[in-house]
C-alpha cells in the first residue's frame, strides 16, 4: 500500500529508526525494492529521480509502482527525487506520487524557502508530502565528487531553522559531509553539526549520498535523528557487477537478456536487504 512521506517518517520517529529510500529506474530495480520490503515486512521508500524521466516517463513508473504495491501488506512511499523543475513535480502529482522533493539547494535561501512553500501548499492539498534540501550536494550521478566535501558546503543551523519555520516542507535533506556517488576515501560525517541541527528543528532529517558510508556511521546518524536514508549507487553497482559476472560465464549467443536482468535483480535485492536491516536494527 502507498502512503505519503510524512506518515512514513512519523513511523520512523516512533521506532527511532530510518527508512531506506532506494532509487528505481526499471522493472528489475523496482521488483528488487518491493520484493525485499515484502520479504522483510519492512516499510520502504521507492524513489524515482527526475533525471530518470528521460529513460522512462515518470507516469509509466507510477503505474508500475501502483501495480506492484496494490497487494503489498507493508507501507511504501512513491517519491520523486531531486526535482528542480516545477513542471516535473506537477506531472508527478498528477501521476500519483505520494511524495515529491523540490531541490532548491543551489538557490539563495529565501528563494529556496519561497519555492518550497509554493510547492508544499499545492502538494499538501493533495495529501502529498514534500522534501527539501539545504547545503551543497554534488550531482546525483556522482560527478563532481573529487573527495571529502568542504565544510563551507554543509547545511548551517541558522539556515535549517529558517527553512523549517517557513518552507512548509515535511522533511529536510542536509549536507554534513555526505556526497552522491562513490567516495574517494572514508566519508567523514559532521555529527556535531547533525546534533545541532536536530536540536534546532523538529522537521525530520534526511541523509542523501549514503552509499559507501560505513554501517556504524549510518547507525550513529540515525541515533542522532536521521529518519530517511537515500541509497542508489551501491545498489546500482551491485546490479552491474552481477550482470558482468553473468555475461562472463554465459557466452552463448542464445543467452537471454531477461535471465541476465534477473541475476542483476537478485544482486540488488541482497544489498537492499542489508541496508534495510542496518537502518531498522539500530544498536
Amino acid at each position: 500500500m502507498l502512503i505519503n512521506l510524512q506518515e512514513m517518517l512519523r513511523y520512523a520517529a516512533e521506532k527511532k529508526i530510518a527508512v531506506g529510500s532506494f532509487n528505481v529506474y526499471n522493472v528489475e530495480s523496482l521488483q528488487a525494492v518491493v520484493h525485499t520490503a515484502q520479504h522483510l515486512q519492512s516499510p520502504v521508500i521507492i524513489s524515482f529521480g527526475e533525471a530518470y524521466d528521460r529513460h522512462m516517463p515518470l507516469e509509466a513508473m507510477a503505474e508500475l509502482v501502483k501495480f506492484y504495491t496494490a497487494g503489498a501488506d507493508v507501507p511504501m512511499v512513491l517519491h520523486l527525487d531531486h526535482s528542480k523543475e516545477t513542471k516535473v513535480i506537477f506531472r508527478a502529482l498528477r501521476a500519483g506520487f505520494t511524495s515529491v522533493m523540490f531541490d532548491g539547494s543551489k538557490a539563495p535561501l529565501e528563494e529556496n524557502i519561497r519555492m518550497t512553500r509554493q510547492i508544499a501548499d499545492i502538494a499538501h492539498a493533495l495529501d502529498v508530502s514534500v522534501e527539501g534540501e539545504l547545503g551543497y550536494m554534488n550531482p546525483e550521478d556522482g560527478s563532481d565528487s573529487s573527495g571529502q566535501p568542504e565544510e563551507k558546503s554543509y547545511t548551517t543551523v541558522a539556515a535549517a531553522k529558517a527553512y523549517a519555520a517557513s518552507s512548509g516542507a515535511d522533511a529536510l535533506a542536509i549536507a554534513i559531509g555526505n556526497a552522491h556517488g562513490i567516495y574517494q576515501g572514508t566519508p567523514r560525517l559532521d555529527f556535531v553539526r547533525l546534533a545541532e541541527i536536530r536540536q534546532a528543528v523538529e522537521i525530520p532529517l534526511v541523509l542523501h549520498g549514503s552509499s559507501g558510508i560505513p554501517a556504524e556511521l549510518l547507525q550513529k546518524a540515525i541515533r542522532l535523528g536521521i529518519r530517511k536514508i537515500n541509497i542508489n549507487t551501491e545498489v546500482s553497482t551491485a546490479g552491474i557487477a552481477a550482470a558482468r559476472e553473468f555475461l562472463a560465464v554465459h557466452k552463448d549467443k542464445n543467452t537471454r537478456f531477461e535471465t541476465m536482468a534477473k541475476a542483476a535483480e537478485e544482486a540488488m535485492m541482497t544489498v537492499i536487504q542489508e541496508d534495510i536491516q542496518c537502518f531498522s536494527l539500530v544498536k
